[in-house]
Parts: C-alpha cells; sequence; structure tokens
C-alpha cells in the first residue's frame, strides 16, 4: 500500500488499518513511501474489505481508503468447503433394581457432513447424515448403519437441480411446505421474475438410503410442478400469482383390517391450486387469495367407489400500517382470514390439513415502548354438506394477550432494583362448543372453556425468580359432564451461586374442583435442582430432585392418593476437548431412581433404579473452508 507523500512519524499513530472491521495496525510494517501487512494465518475463501482510517485525538474519523478482495480456493473454485462432525457414544448399564428396560450395553454413532465447492458460474453443495446402532431395533430407520437424510444441490444464476431431501414448493392448501424426499427442477426467467419448478417426490415419508430419491415405488409417488411470477404495477405495489398442479399416489396397509397380512391399498389422486398475493402502500397491506380443487380415492384403488372431487379457498387482509408519530410511536397491525375446506377436499401432499370445515377469524396486535397486546377472535363451522348421521357443531374461540417486558436496568434504590428487572404477561381466552344439529341417539355438544392465566418474572445479574397462576372453568350446558374449576399456582427461582455453581428450585400446584359435589382433586410438584464445575471445562456435575403428590380420594371417577419421588444425577468427565481435525473424549457416571408410594390402598412402596457409564467421542472435521 503506497502513499503519494511520505507520513510525518508522529501522524502514524492516528492511522489504523482494518480489515474486515478488524484492526490490523499492530501487525503493520511501515516502509518509506508504504506500508505492508502479513495475514498472521490463511485467510478463508471469499470476499473481504480493507479499511484505511485516520482517528484524531480530537474525535475526529476519516477514511482514507476503502478496498475489497477475493480470495480464491483454487484458480477454479471460489471456495472449497468440507465440514463435519461425528459422534460415537457407548452405553453400559452397571446396575439396576427393578427394572427391565433396554439390554445392558448399547453404542451408536451419529455423522453429519456438509460440503461446498463455488466456481464462478456454478455452486455444488450437498449434506448428508449417517446413523449407525449396534441394535437395529433402537435405530431411527430399522438398520445398523444408514443414511437418513441426504441432499445434492447444483445451481447457476438461472437454473437450480435439488435431489434428496428438501423442502418441495410453498405451503398451501395443497402442499404443506414439510421437507420430503425427492428430485426437485428450477427455471428462473427475467420475464415478470418468473420461476417454473418441476418435481418429483415420495409419498410417504420413509427414511433411509435404501429409499434413493423416493421415486422407485409409482404407488408412492407425487408428480407436480409449479409456476410463479411476480410484477410491479407502480412504484410501491407488487402482484405475485402462482399456481401448482400435482398428481400420483400413496400406498398404506388398511387400518381396518385385523388380518396380521392387511390389504394394502393405493390412494390415487390429484389436485391443483391458483393463488393470487399482493403487496400494496408500500408493502403495509396485503391481501392474498387461493383457490384449489382434489381429486382423491379414498377408498384405494380397485376397491369400489370412485374418486371424489371437493375445493378449498382461503383469504387473507394484513395491514400493517406506518408506526404512529407520537412521542413513544404506536406499532400495530390488523388482518382477517377466512378458509374453507370441503368435506371431500384432500390433498396427497397435504394429508394433515383438516377438511370439512369453515374457518372466519379476525386479528389484531399492537406494541408500544415495553408494552404489546394480541387479540383474535375465530369462529369455526363443520358438517358443511349437512350429512344427516354427523353433528354439526359450531366453535366459537378468542383471546387476549397483554405483555410488559422491562428492557432497561431498574433504578438504583427503588424497589424493582431489590425485586429485578421485571416482565409480566396475562392472557384471556374463551372456547364454546354447540350442536346446530345433533343426530338422534348421540349425546349433544354445548360445552364453554374458559381460562385467565398470568406470570411475573424478575431477574437479576445473578438469580431470577418468576411466579405463575391461572383459572380454568369448565361448564357443559347439556349436563352430562361435571362442571369443574382448575386453578394453579408455581413459582421458580433461580441462584447463580458462583460463576461454576447455580441451583434451581421450583413448584407447582394444581387444584381440580366439581362444583356441583364439591369434590376435589390437589396436586402439586416440587422441583430442586443444580449443576456446577468442579475443573472448569473438565469435570462437572448435576443432580436433579423431583416430588409428585396427588391427593383425588374423592375423585368420582378416578380416586388416588400417592406421591412419587424422582432422582436423577450425572458426573461428566472431559478427557480431551474436541478440536479441528482432532477428536475429543468424554466419560459420564449417571444415576436416575424413583420410588412410588401408593397412600389410599396400602400398596407399598416400589422402587427402581439404575446406574450407567456413557462413553463418547467427537470429531470435528474441516477442510479447508470451514469452522474458520
Amino acid at each position: 500500500m503506497e502513499f503519494s507523500d511520505v507520513v510525518a512519524s508522529e501522524w502514524r499513530p492516528f492511522i489504523h488499518l482494518e480489515l474486515d472491521s478488524i484492526d490490523v495496525t499492530e501487525m503493520v510494517a511501515w516502509e518509506t513511501r508504504s506500508l505492508r501487512y502479513q495475514p498472521v494465518s490463511a485467510m478463508s475463501a471469499g470476499e473481504h474489505e480493507l479499511r484505511l482510517m485516520y482517528y484524531g485525538d480530537d474525535g475526529s474519523i476519516e477514511e482514507l481508503g476503502y478496498w475489497t478482495f477475493e480470495v480464491r480456493q483454487t484458480d477454479t473454485f471460489k471456495t472449497i468447503t468440507l465440514d463435519g462432525n461425528s459422534e460415537v457414544t457407548v452405553n453400559q448399564r452397571l446396575a439396576e433394581h427393578n427394572l427391565s428396560g433396554p439390554p445392558d450395553y448399547s453404542a451408536d454413532g451419529y455423522s453429519q457432513w456438509f460440503t461446498e465447492l463455488q466456481s464462478d458460474r456454478v455452486r455444488i453443495e450437498g449434506t448428508g447424515e449417517l446413523a449407525y446402532a449396534n441394535r437395529p431395533e433402537q435405530s431411527i430407520t430399522g438398520r445398523r448403519l444408514d443414511m437418513p437424510q441426504f441432499s445434492l444441490l447444483a445451481e447457476t444464476e438461472r437454473t437450480r437441480v435439488t435431489a434428496g431431501d428438501q423442502r418441495m414448493g410453498q405451503q398451501s392448501l395443497v402442499m404443506d411446505g414439510y421437507q420430503q424426499r425427492g428430485l426437485q427442477g428450477e427455471l428462473a426467467l427475467d420475464t415478470f421474475d418468473t420461476t417454473f419448478q418441476l418435481f418429483g417426490m415420495s409419498g410417504n415419508r420413509e427414511l433411509g438410503i435404501d429409499d434413493g430419491l423416493g421415486l422407485s415405488d409409482p404407488d408412492n409417488r407425487i408428480i407436480g410442478t409449479r409456476w410463479q411470477s411476480q410484477w410491479q404495477p407502480g412504484d410501491t405495489n407488487e402482484l405475485q400469482l402462482s399456481a401448482t398442479y400435482l398428481t400420483g399416489g400413496i400406498s398404506e396397509p388398511d387400518a381396518g383390517s385385523w388380518s396380521s397380512t392387511p390389504t394394502t391399498r393405493v390412494h390415487d389422486g390429484h389436485a391443483w391450486n391458483a393463488v393470487l398475493d399482493g403487496f400494496f402502500l408500500e408493502r403495509r397491506l396485503r391481501m392474498r387469495g387461493e383457490h384449489a380443487t382434489s381429486r382423491y380415492d379414498f377408498d384405494g384403488r380397485d376397491f369400489g367407489f370412485d374418486a371424489v372431487a371437493d375445493s378449498a379457498w382461503s383469504t387473507l387482509v394484513l395491514l400493517d400500517p406506518d408506526p404512529t408519530d407520537w412521542e413513544t410511536p404506536l406499532d400495530w397491525q390488523i388482518g382477517a382470514e377466512a378458509q374453507r375446506v370441503g368435506p371431500f377436499y384432500r390433498s396427497l401432499a397435504h394429508s394433515n390439513l383438516p377438511s370439512d370445515l369453515y374457518m372466519r377469524r379476525i386479528f389484531a396486535s399492537a406494541n408500544r415502548d415495553k408494552w404489546y397486546w394480541d387479540a383474535s377472535l375465530a369462529l369455526e363451522e363443520d358438517n358443511l354438506d349437512d350429512f344427516a348421521a354427523y353433528a354439526t357443531t359450531e366453535t366459537r374461540r378468542w383471546n387476549l394477550q397483554l405483555g410488559y417486558d422491562e428492557y432497561e436496568p431498574p433504578e438504583p434504590g427503588s424497589l424493582f432494583a431489590l425485586l429485578g428487572q421485571p416482565s409480566y404477561s396475562l392472557s384471556l381466552d374463551r372456547v364454546d362448543r354447540e350442536d346446530k344439529r345433533t343426530p338422534p341417539g348421540y349425546l349433544p355438544n354445548d360445552t364453554r372453556v374458559e381460562g385467565i392465566w398470568a406470570s411475573a418474572a424478575f431477574r437479576q445479574d445473578d438469580w431470577y425468580w418468576s411466579v405463575d397462576l391461572g383459572a380454568e372453568r369448565f361448564s357443559d350446558h347439556t349436563g352430562w359432564q361435571p362442571d369443574s374449576d382448575t386453578y394453579s399456582l408455581g413459582w421458580q427461582l433461580g441462584l447463580e451461586l458462583s460463576e461454576h455453581y447455580r441451583i434451581n428450585l421450583g413448584w407447582q400446584g394444581n387444584q381440580t374442583r366439581y362444583r356441583d359435589g364439591g369434590e376435589r382433586i390437589d396436586q402439586q410438584i416440587f422441583s430442586l435442582g443444580g449443576n456446577g464445575q468442579f475443573v472448569p471445562d473438565r469435570l462437572a456435575g448435576s443432580l436433579n430432585l423431583s416430588l409428585n403428590q396427588n391427593n383425588a380420594e374423592d375423585d368420582p371417577f378416578f380416586p388416588q392418593r400417592d406421591e412419587s419421588l424422582h432422582v436423577s444425577g450425572q458426573l461428566d468427565w472431559r478427557i480431551r476437548k474436541p478440536e479441528r481435525n482432532r477428536a475429543g473424549l468424554d466419560l459420564s457416571l449417571s444415576y436416575s431412581g424413583t420410588t412410588l408410594r401408593d397412600r389410599l390402598y396400602g400398596q407399598g412402596t416400589l422402587n427402581r433404579d439404575q446406574v450407567w457409564l456413557e462413553l463418547r467421542t467427537t470429531l470435528p472435521t474441516a477442510y479447508p473452508g470451514g469452522m474458520q
């Protein structure tokens, strides 16, 4: 780095060199008309920035120079990254009493890998997970060694291809937006900012490398396409239009068969949707509408009934204005949504969407300084086709939440300086369920559940405590369920005794009263826990106790009176800390025990406990662009 004029030595203390916002002046060598900086270690691949700054003793700041540069891994690739983290755990049960659990010895391993290669035009990214268990029945896939998840991505400026486990499409009435196993291709065009997607995915979410891309089984395969375009009619408006179509099948055993080899049913179907999403008034107003249609074979292919077609729709209006120009601004939003899903609507890629439901909801929220509010009111109806064999039920829900968070330290000498930095919350809710029509031979629904909950928490530098209380009132206006009131009260205390030692105390009490007969059910839970580092970063331990007491002698349905004591503790010894490309080693000794006492029927005391020894090794791996 050269200067046009020689910098006098008396001015050099005011000149600083900053690399990626880090002052490296102490490592700069001054020469006659230049200065030279040699990094102490290899710089990570990617974009970097360099600044030459002047900081005057009068507080003045001036930027003398600014440069950006790129560090490449090789001439061909900008970056080459390989990150991995592997862990192997061995468990041995040393002792047990009155327990018939898993085998005394078990071993499992887990390894996660990420790799990336990036050139000037192409980026390739891959992830993979390996899982090992010495007993296949204890593994997540039923095999000793397997690859539960993997993905491979290749993309250019306009194209993108992804294989393996990934998020398909967008969440909507036809797709749930969850991770799926499959293959997806995407093409982006400048015209109206258009994107085309073509994808295929497994109908069932099964894990394991044997499933491949999830496309080999035609009875468990979903093929689809998605198109999206967006344009801006004006400087502050934006419209997005998209459509999705999918078709395929899902194979599953017949849940109603009692045979040891139940019949497998293949549910064929297809679905499509169209979505219009608009943002107006500098994105302060959003209006979204969606219509979807499905055709689904509920009883399965070749089982007598044809596929059934139905439709669904949803709308959303959300207004999020600019905060007020008051001295303390108020930031608020209000919205309304509606969704109607027909009785026979079902999409292969969104099987968990509730059907036969018509929902309307309005909601609002606001925050001002340290206060916040949330409120919503919803109305739901089912049995939309008025089928005479089913009840038609209307559900009304509303809730309100008010909260306060103090983010500034309390003034010294005040009450809050003693209690701690406070935060409060209060919530109220009510749910009413009432049959508009009940079929003969069925008990009607006409219930109400009302609740109020409040909490207060206080925090100091080395301790915190909180109090929670609530009440819930259940009423059945038909009289076939007993009306009841439930009250709860609890508190927690966390105390940091020193930098390396901490204890926690807690208590929770619940009481339920039947309003007609006066019977009551009491339950309380005491908890005590603590943890500490006896040798920092080397030897640590924890101990936890929990006492549960139940008194329900008056319960007309399930009388009981008992208590249970749970004790667990663990001692951890870090033999060697894991570092880059060097395995770490940890040894743990743990104990867990339970004591059960029946105070009503006098069945005596039951003790159960066990001791485990665990050895774990961890290996973090990186080459050369990872874990910088």
